[in-house]
């Protein structure tokens, strides 16, 4: 078993890289000797509209680099064989995730106020890990009265006001990273 996957293994790093591959580390180099900053962004939770406003927005004063790990880390262990000294290795642990390279010669204050103007909250979806805290505010619901048991099996105080539900009380429902439930 342990020679066939050595095996496996030499046959896999003999493979061609693809047309894609070669154009898109050509692109990472060329931004990393070009450029003086970079900024490593989550993208989580980011739709492609959002990122073409994002894109737009910098357009100009930075470039938005995006693409799969594993890539990046065969393009960036390739280029510090030959610039063992390049501040770039500094990110290497940090490529973990859905990340994104923001590179930029202009100020970085600016293109990181750029990226905060855009960012927009996102509903919590299940079996994503929670970002931040998510509270349930007191008031109204809009919901009939038929669907207090909702709200009881979570535990959420609750009263009848003027034929619909109103919450009574700030509820924490998600914690800072924990799974999002059904519920």
């Amino acid at each position: 078993m342990f020679r066939l996957v050595s095996l496996l293994r030499a046959e896999y790093s003999n493979m061609p890289v693809s047309d894609k591959k070669r154009a898109y580390g050509a692109k990472l180099i060329q931004l990393i000797t070009t450029m003086n900053s970079c900024i490593i962004v989550e993208a989580d939770n980011v739709g492609s509209k959002q990122m073409q406003h994002i894109r737009a927005a910098l357009r100009g004063e930075a470039e938005i680099l995006m693409g799969k790990n594993t890539t990046i880390r065969r393009v960036l262990t390739d280029f510090l064989k030959e610039n063992e000294d390049h501040p770039i290795k500094i990110l290497m642990d940090q490529i973990q995730g859905n990340i994104g390279f923001v590179f930029t010669n202009g100020d970085i204050s600016k293109v990181r106020d750029v990226i905060e103007e855009n960012k927009v909250p996102a509903p919590a979806r299940v079996g994503a890990m929670a970002p931040i805290d998510v509270f349930v505010p007191p008031g109204p619901t809009g919901c009939d009265p038929g669907q207090t048991a909702w709200f009881q099996a979570l535990q959420i105080p609750t009263k009848i006001t003027r034929g619909q539900i109103e919450i009574t009380a700030q509820v924490k429902v998600v914690t800072q990273g924990t799974k999002v439930g059904d519920s």
